[in-house]
This record gives structure tokens, sequence and C-alpha cells, in this order.
């Protein structure tokens, strides 16, 4: 099933069981809430709403939520928050109730991630709705940007799409705030155009990080490290600059690849979804690393990631030492 067409089953009739999970997360809360939409409405219901967290959560409390009938309504919403931080043999306990689920509930579990090997999923994916929310290409961003505009009934011209594009991250969190700014930017009129853009879109962020990018390439450890400092300055958070330091790299290696096969420039924007005007400054920086600093860049942003989320070392000293060593690697 599409995701369109779940939206649509939702106004006819909520399923019993759904999985949202994906690193994605502004996608996986606008599917959130289209379901809880579909159930309450613009409503509260403190009868028929029942919010779990997976850590410290108990199999018995959910099925037990899930499985009494909805008061004075005709359906209830049973809600497990990180699911994937539930234990194993607790989602295991799950297996009678996803056999005959209470078609009067929904029972919607929301995850990170999931060990698509274990039986429960295998079990879920047999019996319920599943959904993965995954980033975003670069070459998606584009579209993505231009539905939103049109959702709120303006129109953004090719040339400001390229703009922004250009000056914003694959978040889509992000790209949300800058629509928003424009909007109120632009007031009546129902066009957003390229003045429009370089008013109201900082190029701050994208910009160091390009610059970061370059010392990187250049070898020059005072200048990168004085970049990854200046983010931190402007209460940057680390993960953050992980993120977007990942997503230039992988802007450069797509650039690489494609110059390698001696696509042309403007050949090359269309691909990777950037105005023409900016590809002979990332070309000249990409050509400057080689597909092994790539391969080694990428093992580096994972240890680095699992490090700032799971080690409890200080944010900002690991991303330096990552800056650095991504400098000694070149």
């Amino acid at each position: 099933m599409r995701l369109d067409e779940f939206y649509r089953q939702l106004e006819i009739d909520p399923p019993p069981l759904i999985l949202l999970y994906g690193a994605e997360t502004y996608l996986l809360q606008q599917a959130h809430q289209r379901i809880r939409s579909a159930i309450f409405g613009t409503t509260r219901d403190d009868f028929n709403d029942h919010q779990f967290h997976g850590k410290g959560a108990r199999a018995e409390d959910i099925i037990d939520a899930a499985t009494t009938y909805p008061v004075f309504a005709p359906r209830k919403l049973v809600t497990v928050n990180d699911f994937h931080l539930l234990a194993a043999a607790e989602q295991d306990k799950f297996s009678v109730y996803l056999e005959r689920p209470l078609e009067q509930t929904s029972l919607l579990l929301i995850a990170e991630k999931i060990d698509s090997r274990r039986k429960f999923f295998q079990q879920f994916k047999k019996k319920g709705v599943v959904f993965k929310f995954d980033p975003l290409a670069d070459r998606e961003i584009p579209d993505f940007v231009r539905r939103e505009a049109q959702q709120r009934g303006i129109r953004i011209g090719r040339e400001a799409l390229d703009l922004l594009c250009s000056l914003v991250s694959n978040s889509l969190h992000e790209i949300e705030g800058e629509l928003d700014k424009l909007m109120l930017y632009i007031g009546e009129r129902r066009e957003i155009g390229v003045a429009d853009v370089e008013a109201v879109v900082s190029r701050g962020r994208s910009e160091s990080v390009f610059a970061l990018g370059e010392a990187i390439a250049k070898g020059d450890l005072i200048r990168a490290l004085t970049l990854v400092r200046r983010f931190a300055a402007a209460s940057e958070p680390p993960l953050l600059v992980l993120n977007l330091i990942t997503g230039h790299y992988r802007l450069l290696w797509k650039i690489r690849a494609l110059d390698s096969r001696q696509c042309a420039a403007a050949d090359i924007a269309r691909q990777v979804g950037r105005p023409p005007f900016i590809v002979p400054r990332l070309l000249e920086q990409a050509r400057r690393f080689s597909r092994r600093h790539f391969m080694a860049a990428y093992a580096l942003f994972i240890d680095t990631d699992l490090a700032m989320k799971s080690r409890g070392g200080d944010a900002g000293a690991l991303l330096e030492l990552m800056v650095i060593r991504l400098i000694r690697d070149k």
C-alpha cells in the first residue's frame, strides 16, 4: 500500500495495526498527525487516547488498553512511542493480540528502527500496515519544496527553487521553517522569487559547511577547527553539524562519481538537484577527494554518530576529533 492510499483509507476505516518507523522524523510526524486527525478530528479525547513510551513499558498494560472498548466513541488510539526501546521479551508478548486485534482500536507503534528479522515484526507486516520513512535524496528535495509551497497556496519559480535548495540542508524541518518565513515575507503575493529567497534564507550555515569542506579538502586544520568552533559559538547542536557535514560529503561523492563519467556540469546540476551556477565550486572541491577518502569518511561519520548518541562523550570534542581525522586521512 502506498502512503497516499493509506491516507485515503484512514478517512474511511483506520486499520487496527499500524507501524511507522524510520529516520525522517518530519514525514513520520506528519503521518502520526494524520492518524490522530482521522480518529479524533480536532477534539481532545482523554478516554480513548492512550500513550505509552517503549522504555520501561509493559506489554500487558499496552494490550489491556488495546483490548478495552472505546468510551462513547467509535474508535480509540493506543500509541507506543519509541517502540524500539521496548524489551524484546515484551514485544514477543504481543503475538496473540496481533492475530486477533480489536477492530475498534488502532494500535500505533512508532520507532526509529526495527529488526525485520525478528518474528514480531514479520508477524506485524503480515497483519498490519507498515511504513518506513527514509530521509529524502537530494534529487527529491525540489519536488518536496514545490509540493509544500502548493499546499500553502503559493508558487515558487524555478530559479528561486534552485537557490533555496542550494541554501538549505536535507532537513525537512529546516525547509518548512524557511518556507514559513518566506510566506510571511511575501505577504499577499502568491509567488516566491529569487529576490525573496536571497532576502530571507540565511546563507550562513550553507556557506560555513561549504567552507569547512574546502578547508578539509585543502588540509587546512586550523581553518577547519575554527569553522567547527564557530558552529558551536552559534549554538548549533554538534549532531546537527555532523549531519550537515555528512550531507555535504554525500553531495560531493555523487558529483565526483558523475564527473568521473565525464558528465557535463549542466547534467551534474540536474542529477544532484543543485543550481548550475554552484556546480563548478562543488566540482573543484569534489576533485580533491579520492574514492578511498569518501569511504573512510563515511565510516568515520557513523562512528562519530554512535559515539555522540551512546557513549556519553563530549559531542563538541568528538566533532573536532572527527575533523582532525578527516584531514589526516587525505
